[in-house]
């Protein structure tokens, strides 16, 4: 039910801004994965179609080895990009294609990562779509037509969806890393904790601070259990992992009851800078019942209706 969470930081200084980048607003589908993930398809260089990861808590786009080798791509530049995971780094290699098209809009003079596909981990996807391309849209996901689009955030289309429930989103970056990434407060019963926005990952996850406060405690979980040792090593722990079942999330006015939570001090809070706090990751699996825009140039989640039934695709 993981995905590695990417982050790049270039070692070589390759940081500078696409050189052109442009939106239609005609939109594409998306679907939800057997893991709860927001999927959608990419074209690079004319060809593909491609099935990329929608990812919020990725600071750049990425490949799969696999696709890189099927387009033919250089490296781009010397040196690697290092990727920060949830449990591990390592070094990718960075490759700019020409145009890389998705829901209308085309950019030109990305860099992108390119790693080794594990299936186990990411089945049935070809790369992962970061916040180097999202945060320059407002990003719909049409629940009810199930199509994904990206907006000029000034623009009249975008004026739409502010009439949803709204949030304030807080930028961030990581450290020594100038890249933004997006939190919120949210309420976990009664408690109000800082929480990632990471539509990357198909499970929402608390710190063991954050269960702390809800009552649930880390000495009552002297032995493994199951899930702790399912997932211990993905996660990059050595302290257990469990589950908190039943659990009211809010956002604003906005509330999901009876969610399941997966409680563990994983390093993706170290890497977020939540390690030393109270902390929440809220991922797909919270959001993808929903209609939702993220409009990142005004900081502002939108929570549109909700569905009962989520089409999955294997």
């Amino acid at each position: 039910m993981w995905r590695i969470v990417i982050l790049f930081v270039l070692v070589c200084g390759a940081c500078a801004p696409p050189a052109h980048a442009t939106s239609q607003m005609s939109g594409q589908p998306y679907r939800i994965d057997a893991s709860g993930r927001f999927v959608t398809a990419v074209m690079i260089d004319g060809k593909g179609p491609f099935s990329f990861v929608l990812d919020t808590a990725a600071s750049r786009t990425l490949l799969y080895d696999h696709v890189q080798a099927q387009l033919g791509l250089p490296p781009s530049q010397p040196g690697d990009i290092t990727v920060y995971g949830i449990n591990t780094t390592a070094s990718a290699l960075p490759v700019m294609p020409g145009v890389l098209t998705v829901a209308g809009a085309q950019v030109t003079g990305l860099t992108l990562g390119v790693l080794p596909h594990v299936e186990v981990n990411t089945p049935g996807v070809d790369g992962i779509l970061g916040i180097d391309v999202l945060a320059r849209y407002m990003l719909v996901l049409d629940r009810a037509n199930m199509r994904f689009l990206l907006l000029d955030p000034d623009g009249k289309d975008a004026g739409d969806f502010r009439k949803w429930a709204g949030i304030s989103l807080k930028p961030r970056p990581l450290r020594n890393i100038p890249i933004d990434f997006w939190y919120m407060t949210a309420e976990f019963g009664a408690v109000r904790l800082n929480a990632l926005l990471d539509l990357g990952t198909g499970i929402s996850m608390l710190n063991w601070p954050a269960a702390e406060r809800l009552g649930v405690h880390k000495k009552d979980y002297h032995t493994p259990e199951a899930l702790s040792v399912a997932l211990r090593d993905l996660l990059g722990t050595d302290e257990p992992v469990v589950k908190i079942t039943g659990l009211t999330v809010s956002l604003n006015r906005q509330s999901w009851r009876n969610r399941t939570l997966v409680v563990a001090n994983s390093d993706i809070f170290t890497h977020f800078n939540l390690d030393e706090e109270p902390a929440a990751i809220l991922g797909a699996d919270l959001l993808g019942d929903n209609s939702i825009a993220v409009d990142f140039a005004h900081r502002r989640l939108y929570i549109g209706d909700r569905f009962s039934a989520k089409p999955r695709a294997d």
